[in-house]
């Protein structure tokens, strides 16, 4: 007790200089516990990023670009399979071909012995086919003034291709130039109404023919009702509609078919032997199986820069917090040499000088470290901020979305994957900012106890 009475009143004997320390310390520490904070931040969202998307593989029929309505019909109605069609003589276990169209398909085979594979958790299947009714009008591509392409468009615009994307997975609408689709009026299908002639259709086409929740329009003479509208953010994608996979598959003639599955995986390391498993259950030649590592890695590479320079800046600021403390303690056992020769001539011990140094450090260091934790809660979510650069990333392709692979930055509503960094400050800040203090505080012993142990009483004494 009295070492810290000592220690204490040593501290009082000059309130500035302890101030001063106190405020830079409180910095240097404020900034490690505040890139402490953002890194375990970005750690998480990393393992967000790689639950949502390293996860999931694509199975397309091999060459098939994912999309049954390219070869199939081309891009319009009426086309043909068109040069790069398969043979229609071409087939295999889990794999269907199409006779007129030449278009190779999956089947609901395939997609049970992928689900027999080890790791795999779930799969979704998908079929493609472009509108050729009568009835609904297509919306049409605005002339952006400012693109280099504008003089490409006519007056007006272009008419744009309805897209008809059928699906087992009402929850994840997905399909060419569609992710993360945004219901903005009514609903999505249900999982029971796999044979309902109900219909998710995009704003575009909403607005072009009128149509609202609850209307129904005709689709291969059959009545479909409109029980939700989605934006997607793109012109392309908000001028296509999702319906149940059965229901696509009775309108388009296509039962038993599937233009895309996909798969989903336990964890991200087993997605590369998953996919591997796939491709020797079905045969490369009748399937093409395309992962997520590439657009994992694209979306996270801001923020795996971002946590790596939040690393460099925790290192920094401990390394600077150790070397403040070090110095100022050096110079204060320096001009303190007297008073230590004083003590150790009264009977203290090396280490009871020593201990008393260590408190008076030990106060500064707890008093420095409370300032940095409560700097922490205001901060910390800008700093992340300004760490993480971010930009909206989509992933391009055909299909579902890892098709082709493609990943290019997109505006527009639903386009950033990598999402925002939330930075929850919990108080276990505290704790880190305990042992912050109480390990420099260990380390700044190194110089008083090296000064003490110099220090000879006779010595001091003899010029006073």
């Amino acid at each position: 007790m009295k070492t810290l009475r000592w220690a204490a009143r040593a501290l009082l004997r000059a309130p500035l200089r302890a101030a001063l320390l106190v405020g830079v310390l409180g910095v240097s520490i404020g900034l490690a516990l505040i890139m402490i904070t953002v890194d375990g931040a970005f750690d998480e969202r990393l393992d967000e990023i790689q639950s949502e998307v390293g996860t999931t593989l694509t199975v397309q029929p091999a060459g098939s670009f994912g999309g049954g309505f390219i070869l199939r019909g081309g891009f319009g109605p009426g086309a043909g399979g068109g040069p790069n069609a398969p043979n229609a003589g071409d087939t295999a276990d889990g794999a269907d071909t199409d006779a007129d169209a030449g278009q190779a398909t999956l089947t609901d085979e395939a997609a049970e012995a992928i689900a027999s594979i080890e790791h795999v958790t779930d799969y979704a299947r998908t079929i493609t086919a472009l509108y050729s009714g009568d009835e609904l009008v297509a919306g049409t591509v605005e002339r952006p003034g400012n693109s280099p392409f504008a003089g490409n468009l006519p007056e007006g615009g272009r008419p744009i291709l309805i897209l008809v994307t059928g699906t087992d997975d009402p929850t994840e609408l997905s399909s060419l130039g569609v992710q993360n689709a945004e219901i903005t009026s009514g609903r999505t299908f249900e999982v029971d109404e796999g044979e309902a002639n109900v219909a998710v259709i995009g704003e575009g086409l909403a607005e072009a023919n009128g149509l609202v929740v609850g209307d129904t329009f005709s689709v291969n003479e059959a009545e479909v009702e409109v029980v939700g509208i989605y934006t997607s953010g793109t012109q392309f994608g908000d001028n296509a509609m999702f319906l149940p996979l059965d229901t696509a598959r009775a309108l388009f003639d296509r039962e038993g078919e599937v233009d895309a599955i996909s798969v989903r995986v336990d964890t991200a390391e087993n997605v590369s032997a998953t996919a591997e498993a796939i491709r020797e259950t079905l045969g490369e030649d009748v399937a093409d199986v395309t992962t997520q590592e590439a657009t994992f890695d694209a979306i996270s590479a801001p923020l795996a820069d971002a946590a790596d320079s939040s690393r460099i800046g925790m290192i920094a600021a401990l390394i600077a917090s150790a070397a403040i403390i070090l110095f100022s303690v050096a110079i204060v056992a320096r001009q303190r040499i007297k008073e230590i020769g004083i003590l150790k001539a009264i009977g203290a011990s090396n280490w009871h000088v020593v201990g008393q140094m260590t408190l008076e450090t030990a106060f500064v260091a707890v008093i420095a470290a409370v300032i940095g934790a409560l700097a922490t809660f205001p901060l910390a979510q800008t700093v992340a901020n300004g760490l993480v650069s971010d930009p909206t990333i989509q992933v391009g392709g055909f299909g579902r979305p890892g098709g082709g692979a493609a990943v290019q930055a997109v505006d527009g509503p639903g386009s950033n994957l990598l999402g925002e960094v939330d930075v929850a400050v919990s108080p276990e800040v505290f704790g880190y900012a305990l042992a912050i203090a109480l390990g420099l505080a260990l380390v700044a012993t190194l110089i008083p106890a090296w000064y003490v142990g110099r220090v000879k009483p006779a010595e001091v004494l003899r010029y006073e």
